[in-house]
């Protein structure tokens, strides 16, 4: 019996650690600048490569599209603008943990 409460309880760690590293991935940009011949992204600094790959993530990407699926179809259901970037957000959680599935 403790055998199988140990192996769930692993399991149950193994998907949490996975499901956070999904979510730590979903916080880099979701449209990188590419450096193909390394003279157009050239910072000089490392506050200088922060600026110059700001911008959406793609939990912010995710959420966008989720939101804007929610809203072209029957958008009654939603009860508030909380409402819906909650649960737009949640969508795009879900999504960046299925990516690393």
């Amino acid at each position: 019996m403790d055998y199988m409460a140990d192996q769930m309880d692993r399991q149950i760690e193994g998907a949490q650690l996975r499901y956070d590293a999904a979510i730590d991935d979903g916080l880099q940009p979701a449209f990188p600048v590419g450096d193909y011949d390394h003279m157009i992204f050239n910072p000089e600094t490392v506050a200088e490569t922060k600026r110059q790959l700001s911008g959406m993530t793609l939990r912010d990407y995710f959420a966008a599209k989720a939101l804007q699926g929610m809203l072209a179809g029957d958008a009654e259901w939603i009860a508030s603008e909380d409402v819906a970037a909650t649960r737009a957000y949640a969508m795009a959680d879900a999504m960046l943990a299925a990516r690393s599935a």
